[in-house]
């Protein structure tokens, strides 16, 4: 956004790393002494995301008036990676992928829930099919609205440039950007409280060294602050990857979304199997 607003600014690998050390800190904060918002922040952001994806489709395709053709969108196929078509395409699937992640969180958090049996396969199921139907649409309205190809491509987050493209102006790509950072970072805040709460398990169970340590619950605060911090110094760790190399980032990347949907088919008990 910085860039949006002036484009002589140059985005360096150690702004990036600041920007995400900040948010998982900030992430980290909100889950130690806010646990008690997560509740009423979950409900509010139900209704902020599926606002927010309407107005951003709505504005994006009422505002562009320089659409992509439905063969653009639904047949060409551009390989401009220098890899094979297959292995291009699985590289393209990645970011569908990684959309579809996420939605086993509820799994990890039912010993906080009211009526765990019953809620939390419900959360599941409805988060697959919500985020399915509105990732869909969003993607193809977002292929329509691509005006230059090359600058989408060549963007750190090329969505931004499909807005200004779509809306004309600055302005308009600004506030449309807000709104999908504002989820992507109040969603960071949800994924560090489940991913705490794995840790947390895992601990408790002995699985892990220093479990004593990592199970601790905090007294007055009623959360694992330690199992917290552990997932905060560790994704700070991964991310200080990005400083030597991007392209190693992105693997790791790339790893972690194709496990979380490969977890998924692995049976658990013989008779599923």
């Amino acid at each position: 956004m910085a860039q949006l607003v002036n484009p002589n600014y140059t985005v360096e690998r150690w702004h990036t790393c600041l920007v995400c050390y900040f948010c998982l800190i900030l992430a980290a904060c909100v889950n130690i002494w806010g646990r008690f918002l997560l509740d009423k922040l979950g409900r509010i952001m139900i209704v902020f995301n599926l606002l927010s994806f309407v107005i951003v489709i709505v504005v994006i395709l009422a505002m562009d008036d320089h659409k992509q053709t439905g063969e653009f969108v639904f047949v060409t196929f551009q390989n401009n990676t220098g890899f094979s078509t297959g292995y291009a395409s699985l590289l393209g699937i990645l970011q569908a992928a990684f959309g579809m992640t996420g939605y086993d969180a509820t799994a990890h958090m039912t010993e906080e829930l009211h009526d765990a049996r019953n809620t939390a396969p419900k959360a599941i199921i409805w988060s697959v099919w919500i985020g399915t139907i509105t990732g869909f649409i969003f993607l193809t309205a977002a292929m329509f609205c691509i005006g230059n190809l090359e600058v989408a491509q060549t963007s750190l987050v090329p969505l931004i440039p499909i807005f200004q493209s779509a809306t004309g102006s600055v302005g308009g790509a600004l506030g449309l950007t807000i709104l999908v950072t504002v989820i992507a970072l109040v969603s960071l805040w949800f994924l560090m409280a489940q991913s705490s709460r794995v840790v947390f398990s895992f601990a408790r169970d002995r699985g892990l060294p220093f479990s004593d340590a990592i199970s601790y619950v905090h007294p007055t605060l009623h959360t694992p602050v330690n199992a917290i911090l552990v997932v905060l110094v560790v994704n700070i760790g991964l991310m200080s990857i990005y400083f030597g190399t991007v392209e190693g980032f992105n693997t790791v990347l790339a790893i972690s979304t194709e496990a979380f949907c490969m977890s998924g088919s692995i049976c658990r008990e013989r008779k599923a199997c």
